[in-house]
């Protein structure tokens, strides 16, 4: 057999493994209003709707990266929370994939194994309750590393198609469109990228004045420019799907900076959040069993660390790739640190692509020294320990089902179609119910329509008669705007109010 062959085999073989792995841990997360959201929108575009017309998006859209995925599984699947479950698995499994090729980069032989190895391993088994909601759960920063990891592929593997005038090219356009779908793109790929780049076409020029243009500086040029303009692009793109009727997307929320008394905690958040996404946050575990799993994932981050403070030592004698690896992983960890997005562990998510950066790193640099002392053994053992974890998990898994489902299961067997929720509520019961009830948002605690992943159709009082409100909490707010309701009814946790009459002209508009 070929080796090209046995390798394409064995990457599919390890690819369809981990996927049946990862689909039972996903499963575990129960799909709440922000993961339905983004199924519903899917599903819309598939019905025609491709620029999502009508529809107001959060501040991170997905719109080029887990929507088209999304919508290939919904076309064989129709709505229902696998779906979710199935493109969080794809994804990982498709992120663990791309870091070991990465990882491996042009090592040959068993050092590229032992590489991509080893970037795999680290990332092998998520955490059982947290890392499942940081990198399983839905649509979030996590898949975003997919992009980011191809065009680092693509310019590792173009280092001897320098004179190729496509690959800043095709760099460009692939960070704006992973950009229109996620901002934090422009921060941990495009910004490393364009500074790194830079700086070595700055050294290049310094060391060559006088001797006349070279290639390599100005190859590092057209990547420094294309990593740049990679930025205005993608705001070009996403301002040519607003001029012809698309979607509109929300600012990203709260101040860029953080204040100087908040840096101290945010810097312990951010640590934390490094265990989560690594699966060693020991604390806090239910049982002593899933303490020790965590303590065992330690191992990974102490790779990682050692790796990343031997790249920032060696920075100026590491390739282009590794380069961009270690500044993007700093970038990241200070945004998270003098920002203002990761004040506790629950928001690990932002700053997801430090896992996958880490793991590349630990295994281009840690590889080679491992196996020239011959410690494969180790790295052996480590694999089958993180291999065991997460089989351990997906056996002991429990199936999520969409939060509220038994909202929605209620409402269609009572046949009610239209009516209005709390956002936590609304959207994730719609999807519960595959699309046969539609529950419009509101503002938490209030009866302002939420523009915050919604369709603004399910307003349109032409088309939807909103007679009912579903509420967990206290239902005075909804008494004192649409009076007192025909019938109430209690279905476990949940009490629905019936109106007759529809209450979508009594709801307030509220900022657009």
């Amino acid at each position: 057999m070929p080796g090209w062959l046995a390798w394409g085999a064995g990457v599919v073989l390890a690819g369809s493994g981990l996927f049946v792995l990862y689909l039972r841990q996903a499963a575990t997360w129960r799909v709440d209003s922000d993961a339905a959201a983004v199924a519903l929108q899917a599903q819309d575009m598939l019905h025609g709707n491709v620029l999502l017309h009508g529809w107001s998006l959060a501040d991170v859209t997905f719109y080029t990266t887990e929507l088209p995925e999304y919508m290939l599984v919904e076309k064989f699947t129709g709505i229902s929370p696998d779906v979710v479950h199935v493109c969080s698995a794809l994804t990982y499994t498709l992120l663990v994939l791309l870091a070991a090729a990465l990882a491996k980069g042009r090592a040959r032989g068993r050092e590229g194994i032992v590489r991509a190895l080893l970037a795999a391993g680290i990332m092998l088994s998520p955490g059982i309750i947290r890392g499942t909601n940081a990198v399983l759960g839905g649509p979030d920063h996590t898949g975003t590393g997919v992009p980011i990891l191809l065009v680092l592929l693509l310019l590792d593997r173009a280092e001897d198609w320098k004179r190729r005038w496509y690959v800043p090219v095709a760099a460009c356009l692939l960070l704006a469109w992973a950009q229109v779908a996620d901002q934090v793109v422009a921060y941990a790929a495009a910004a490393p990228l364009a500074l790194v780049s830079g700086g070595r076409a700055m050294v290049g020029i310094t060391r060559r004045r006088g001797r006349g243009p070279r290639r390599e500086w100005r190859y590092d040029l057209s990547l420094a420019a294309a990593a740049s303009g990679s930025v205005p692009l993608a705001y070009g793109l996403v301002a040519l799907i607003h001029s012809h009727g698309g979607y509109s997307a929300a600012r990203v929320p709260g101040a860029l900076f953080a204040s100087l008394a908040a840096i101290p905690s945010n810097a312990l958040a951010v640590g934390q959040s490094v265990l989560v996404l690594f699966g060693a946050d020991f604390f806090g575990q239910p049982s002593r069993t899933w303490a020790a799993l965590a303590l065992v994932h330690l191992l990974g981050v102490a790779a990682v660390t050692v790796a990343l403070v031997a790249g920032i030592v060696g920075f100026f004698r590491l390739d282009r790739v590794g380069q961009v690896l270690v500044a993007g992983t700093l970038i990241m960890l200070g945004a998270g640190v003098f920002g203002t997005h990761v004040p506790d562990i629950t928001f690990a998510h932002e700053i997801a692509i430090v896992l996958p950066f880490g793991a590349v790193l630990a295994g281009r640099l840690l590889g080679g020294p491992l196996m020239r002392v011959r410690l494969e053994p180790l790295l052996a053992a480590g694999l089958a320990a993180y291999l065991a974890t997460l089989c351990y998990t997906a056996a002991a898994g429990w199936p999520g089902y969409a939060q509220n489902q038994a909202a929605a299961d209620w409402l269609v067997a009572h046949g009610f179609r239209s009516g209005l929720a709390w956002y936590w509520q609304a959207e994730s019961i719609t999807f519960g119910s595959g699309g046969r009830v539609t529950v419009a948002p509101l503002v938490p605690g209030t009866t302002i329509v939420d523009h915050w992943e919604a369709n603004a159709a399910w307003y349109d009082a032409r088309s939807h008669y909103a007679n009912f409100v579903v509420t967990e909490g206290p239902s005075a707010v909804f008494l004192q705007a649409f009076g007192r309701p025909a019938k109430v009814y209690h279905d476990g946790q949940y009490t629905i109010m019936v109106w007759h009459k529809n209450l979508l002209p009594l709801v307030s508009a509220g900022p657009g």
